[in-house]
């Protein structure tokens, strides 16, 4: 399986006036990190757009909201940067967060929604990693 490395980011650090912008793993991060921590400076993260062209990519695929094409967006939930698609919507609700997504795929529209609830003890991928150990369990027995 070809895995994608994940998108480049800077860290951002945001004082009265004025924005400091480090590179992800620069060799200073984790000291700049506790000394702005330390005097509360707010830290955000902007992500390097994709080069991809979404127009050419639709042409060429019939795909229109790809991940290829996709940046990377912060948005903020319960006062914590979360890292989304900027072509997604978050919404929150008083018992869940849902995420919506719209595409176009083969000349057909989508709109993909995740729902998860708040009070969840699992996230889905400790659900997913449940489900697969289950269906291996399920296939060791059944020889």
């Amino acid at each position: 399986m070809n895995m994608m490395k994940s998108q480049p980011f800077f860290n951002a650090y945001a004082f009265p006036g004025c924005v400091i912008v480090l590179r992800d793993k620069h060799p200073k991060t984790s000291q700049t990190e506790r000394l702005f921590e330390k005097c509360g400076i707010i830290k955000r993260r902007i992500w390097v757009r994709r080069v991809k062209n979404a127009n050419r990519h639709y042409l060429e695929t019939g795909l229109c909201g790809s991940y290829d094409t996709a940046g990377i967006v912060d948005s903020e939930l319960d006062g914590t940067p979360v890292a989304l698609f900027e072509d997604t919507e978050l919404k929150e609700e008083p018992d869940d967060i849902c995420l919506e997504r719209r595409m176009i795929v083969g000349g057909k529209k989508f709109v993909i929604s995740s729902v998860f609830p708040k009070d969840a003890h699992l996230t889905p991928t400790d659900k997913l990693l449940s489900l697969i150990d289950k269906e291996q369990e399920a296939e060791r027995n059944s020889f």
